[in-house]
């Protein structure tokens, strides 16, 4: 008797825990004869910085917040593309620096946008924008060769090139200062405060070889992202001996950032040329001229000779400086839009010419266009 009564007990009581679980269960079954699933709940999305992965602003997004939200405007729809297109067109704009100088000792006249023209592989363009040196800023990269081979010069070419940057630099203009000689170095950022150029023209050592042609690589990079004329100034004898770089890929750098190059020579000019560095002189012809440039040549470089000699060619190194500073104040800016509308990143060459006589534009032979 007492085994039937154990086994009916037990029996009540699975029979009790199936009707439970069947109870539990008719929810989800009904679900699933209906072919729904529950959906979890979603997870909050998390907060995103206004910065960005880079912890910067976007440069078209202000740093302060308005002071009002600004009132809700209706604008016509746009088209896909549209936008697409407004930055094609904006990164499409070619702009070309151009540097007047005359047969005569007169200084050349002030030009009008009609007085240019511009051609573009032989096709007429037509000019956009258009401004004179006084409306565009300067911003000015100064590649100062610090190695071992000018280690007796390299004073006295301190001394011109801050007196250079003295009449060059206005309060809307910038100036940077880098050190070539094994390596490159950036001892100044931008910046158009002459006592703190002077200061770290103070700093400058010579040691080491010459990296010329990955310090004008690094100051084309460097000048790139900036607006306004972009000019890179090389104080060197040209030499060139431990670059990373080679010198085409130096000059396509410069090119792709619009960036114009003058050079002041200040290996053995005007002496034998068994002692003269041709190939580095060649660099540097090719660097000036290639992008709108000059090469400036002192017919003597101080700091191996008598004393007399020496304030002699620094006297020439200071007109050489002053040369180039009158040039970047005889400039114009001109901007087109190219009729070729293939965005190939081809090489293109450019020529400016002048409608009034006496006159002769230099600017840089060619630019490469826009790639998709």
């Amino acid at each position: 008797m007492r085994a039937g009564v154990w086994m009916g007990n037990d029996r009540q009581g699975r029979l009790a825990i199936v009707f439970v679980l069947l109870t539990l269960s008719q929810p989800f079954l009904v679900l699933a004869q209906s072919g729904r699933v529950p959906t979890p709940p979603k997870p909050k999305p998390k907060p995103v910085s206004p910065t960005g992965p880079t912890g910067r602003l976007p440069e078209s997004r202000s740093a302060t917040p308005p002071s009002s939200p600004p009132e809700p405007r209706t604008e016509p729809a746009k088209a896909a593309g549209d936008h697409e297109d407004t930055i094609r067109i904006a990164s499409d704009l070619v702009t070309v620096v151009t540097t007047i100088s005359t047969n005569s000792a007169i200084d050349p006249p002030r030009l009008e946008q009609q007085d240019f023209e511009i051609f573009e592989d032989g096709v007429r363009q037509e000019i956009i924008n258009f401004a004179r040196d006084s409306e565009q800023p300067i911003n000015l990269v100064i590649l100062m060769d610090t190695s071992l081979s000018v280690a007796q010069k390299l004073d006295f070419e301190k001394r011109a090139m801050l007196r250079f940057l003295e009449r060059v630099l206005r309060p809307q203009d910038r100036a940077a200062l880098f050190t070539v000689s094994t390596e490159v170095a950036v001892i100044q950022d931008f910046t158009p405060q002459l006592q703190l150029l002077n200061q770290a023209a103070k700093q400058m050592r010579p040691s080491g070889a010459t990296s010329l042609y990955d310090g004008v690589f690094l100051a084309a990079e460097y000048l790139r992202p900036t607006s306004g004329r972009k000019i890179i100034v090389i104080v060197s004898d040209g030499s060139d001996t431990t670059s990373q770089k080679g010198l085409l890929a130096a000059l396509e750098q410069a090119q792709q950032a619009d960036a114009m190059i003058y050079a002041v020579y200040t290996g053995n000019f005007g002496i034998s040329q068994n002692l003269r560095d041709l190939a580095g002189e060649r660099a540097l012809e090719t660097l000036t001229a290639e992008t709108g440039g000059e090469l400036l040549r002192p017919r003597a470089t101080p700091g191996s000779q008598s004393v007399a000699v020496d304030e002699l060619s620094l006297r020439e190194l200071d007109r050489s400086f002053t040369s180039l500073a009158e040039q970047l104040r005889t400039q114009y800016v001109i901007g087109f839009y190219s009729s070729n509308e293939r965005r190939d990143g081809s090489f293109r060459k450019l020529l400016v010419t002048i409608s009034r006589a006496g006159l002769t534009p230099r600017t840089r032979r060619g630019y490469y266009a826009p790639r998709n």
